[in-house]
């Protein structure tokens, strides 16, 4: 096991702040520095885990297969996704879902110019990377516009920046982004059509999630993490500038596009995920790998520790 965490933490890159001696250390996993996790950063950069006593690390693990095997191995104590551990979930894994950072989907369906209207991409190519999000999140919104998925083209595009080529090059018509690239992408002379989060108003996007073992042998800890990210979400959503100035210095994020990202999240800031919202997660998951999800969302939600936190600070 230890021989995997240190190969674990060289493909990985690890961001902490020095924190009181005697602080207790948790391991938070994340795949990319993104505006689908702020408010674990805004916790670490307004010192939140430390006020809980905890030093946190944030890790970001790329692989979501590696991110649950350290998870369920005791090297990670958290995982800030949702939807990548389900398949893990679905075949018995002891993964808990404890609270949400952002509850809607944080992509933008970026088009050419000559694109009007959803359904003029009937007949058209679009970028997607199978398996992933951007997938199943065409997918869903194809479905809600009554455009079948044999009427479209899908190309296997991985990475944004690879999307925005394709388009500039016409390979493709259009492309499920995420900030920054989606301002990148307008800056370039395409638009956005639609931001995801106006159609899907409840899709449990990121949040935080702990093996069911380390919940029960030591609900303190899990507490005082939960209350962190709380506390990140709620100050996320209440101080733009301090969450603006976050995406500048840990997303990496021009202030300009950190501006405009900002304005589409704000109000998919809510530490609390509805049954719904995760359900909907798990048919995006679902749809990403061809299958059926195995088990309802209420057989792997503990919402206890975030309804007492948000009792405790006075929050509906």
């Amino acid at each position: 096991m230890r021989r995997f965490f240190v190969g674990l933490l060289l493909a990985s890159s690890i961001l902490s702040f020095n924190t009181e001696p005697g602080a207790e250390v948790v391991r938070a996993a994340y795949p990319s520095a993104n505006v689908q996790f702020l408010p674990a950063f805004v916790a670490l950069e307004k010192g939140l885990y430390k006020s809980e006593g905890l030093d946190a690390e944030l890790i970001s693990v790329r692989s979501a297969p590696i991110a649950v095997q350290a998870l369920l191995g005791g090297q990670i104590q958290y995982i800030l996704t949702i939807g990548p551990q389900m398949p893990a979930i679905w075949e018995g894994m002891d993964i808990v879902l404890l609270a949400q950072q952002v509850g809607r989907p944080t992509f933008s369906l970026i088009v050419t110019p000559d694109i009007q209207k959803i359904s003029d991409l009937r007949g058209k190519k679009i970028g997607v990377s199978f398996g992933g999000s951007t997938y199943s999140g065409i997918k869903a919104l194809l479905e809600v516009n009554r455009i079948a998925e044999k009427e479209v083209e899908y190309v296997n595009i991985p990475g944004s920046s690879p999307k925005v080529a394709a388009m500039k090059q016409g390979i493709i018509k259009a492309a499920l982004l995420a900030p920054p690239a989606d301002y990148t992408a307008i800056n370039s002379g395409f638009k956005r059509l639609v931001n995801l989060a106006d159609v899907f108003k409840d899709t449990a996007f990121t949040g935080l999630a702990a093996t069911g073992k380390l919940i029960r042998e030591n609900p303190q800890q899990v507490k005082r993490m939960v209350r962190a990210i709380v506390k990140g979400v709620i100050h996320t959503r209440d101080y733009p500038e301090d969450a603006i100035h976050t995406m500048v210095k840990h997303l990496r994020m021009e202030r300009d596009a950190a501006t405009d990202a900002y304005d589409l999240i704000r109000a998919a800031l809510n530490p609390v995920p509805t049954v719904q919202g995760v359900e909907l997660m798990a048919q995006w998951q679902a749809i990403a790998m061809g299958t059926k999800p195995k088990k309802k969302a209420v057989e792997y939600m503990d919402l206890r520790f975030v309804n007492e936190v948000m009792a405790e600070l006075g929050q509906k």
